[in-house]
């Protein structure tokens, strides 16, 4: 008997340009993915990361002639235009694609499609054959059309009024939402948490199950490796062992980047800030409160790993975040976690297990002394609940494979 053909998946995020947990986690699975089915990426902006990445592994990579890019201001926000230029973006790479063949070609040559969303990433749906079942994995209903979180200025105050903006983003959001209704009519969809999966029955009416994003425990080794050199980091960016703690997100509100500094108003621990964003207006505010900020460039791998098992903990104020990688990864080097009481947070820390769950009016510095005396004891504990509920990158891919089984034709 011929051994069955392995099924062809199209993994589809519509840009790389701003490179957050999503993007990474979507190119650590790319090795699982690999062993379940033969696959394509198709992005409107890929970035170095992906390409290095496709190209080690010989995956074939589908992008326009010109990459998309966000398009900002209040014009675009009112008539839609991102959402526009990137519906147009796909179309032309129906029938030509930077890398040559046009999306059309692939088409007829795939079983599945994968799609990521975030921008410009349901844009693909209607030009995709009907006869193609679609997976969406959402990260979060798209928060800028539908909570106010990313609507507010850097120390929460709001940027314009908040009817107004809402008003500004009514014609996106009515796009979004059609573009939900079809994937869901196309396929199965999966949240990245229970969190997201309540947050997508709110917001679209639609009942979704949910999908963990994964950790790739090859980037985070328990033991430091050889790379990973304290003495040169330190002396790089003048820190001292365990009198600083760790930030991880790029610097807007829903971060929680601004309250963060509050909370550590005069209690001599250094703020290490990786994710870019941080302006005059943070360190000012840092200066009003006495803490010593210090935003770093963009750092590799083993640099993050060395900033965080040297820390006194990892420290987390963001606002509903759906999931929350750090915290899981943290874990694994040893890193206390202390975090906002919100959103996919309580799904990866048991508070006073596994680190703390903190509310606003709660005492963090007091939480930060208790994560540090119980730093091993945390981390073993967090080591076990990600065993528990299972955030190995084989188990995604698996996952996703079932999901599309039912909709393969048998052979």
């Amino acid at each position: 008997m011929a051994k069955p053909q392995r099924k062809r998946l199209l993994i589809v995020k519509g840009s790389f340009e701003h490179f957050g947990g999503g993007e990474r986690d979507l190119i650590n699975n790319l090795s699982a993915w690999s062993k379940f089915f033969d696959i394509s990426v198709a992005t409107l902006h890929p970035n170095e990361e992906l390409i290095e990445k496709l190209n080690e592994m010989e995956i074939p990579l589908f992008s326009p002639i010109k990459n998309w890019t966000y398009s900002r201001g209040v014009i675009s926000e009112i008539l839609a235009l991102s959402s526009k230029k990137a519906s147009r973006s796909w179309y032309s790479m129906l029938s030509l694609t930077k890398q040559g063949p046009g999306l059309n070609t692939l088409f007829s040559n795939i079983d599945a499609v994968n799609i990521t969303t975030g921008m410009a990433s349901l844009e693909i749906i209607p030009f995709i054959p009907k006869e193609i079942p679609i997976h969406t994995y959402m990260h979060e209903p798209n928060r800028g059309l539908h909570s106010n979180d990313l609507h507010y200025d850097i120390d929460g105050k709001p940027k314009q009024n908040l009817k107004f903006t809402n008003f500004l983003l009514s014609k996106q959001r009515k796009i979004d939402e059609k573009l939900v209704r079809i994937a869901n009519s196309r396929g199965p969809i999966s949240g990245n948490s229970k969190n997201t999966s309540s947050r997508i029955k709110e917001v679209y009416d639609i009942e979704s199950d949910f999908l963990y994003p994964s950790i790739n425990l090859d980037l985070w080794p328990t033991k430091p490796t050889n790379d990973e050199d304290w003495d040169s980091v330190k002396s790089k960016f003048n820190l001292t062992k365990n009198n600083y703690v760790v930030t991880i997100g790029h610097a807007i509100y829903a971060k929680g980047l601004w309250n963060t500094i509050k909370k550590l108003k005069n209690s001599d621990l250094e703020l290490v800030q990786i994710g870019g964003g941080v302006t005059k207006k943070h360190h000012d505010h840092a200066q009003k409160n006495n803490v010593k900020l210090k935003p770093l460039p963009r750092i590799p791998q083993h640099t993050i790993r060395v900033l965080m098992r040297n820390s006194r903990a990892l420290i987390s104020n963001a606002i509903n975040e759906p999931f929350g990688l750090t915290p899981p990864e943290s874990y694994f080097v040893d890193c206390p976690v202390i975090v906002s009481n919100q959103g996919g947070f309580r799904e990866t820390v048991v508070d006073g297990i596994t680190g703390r769950l903190l509310e606003d009016d709660d005492d963090w510095i007091e939480a930060i002394n208790q994560g540090h005396k119980n730093r091993k004891k945390w981390s073993e504990a967090g080591r076990k609940h990600v065993n528990s509920i299972d955030l190995s990158p084989e188990t995604q891919a698996r996952k996703v494979f079932d999901l599309l089984s039912e909709y393969f034709e048998e052979e």
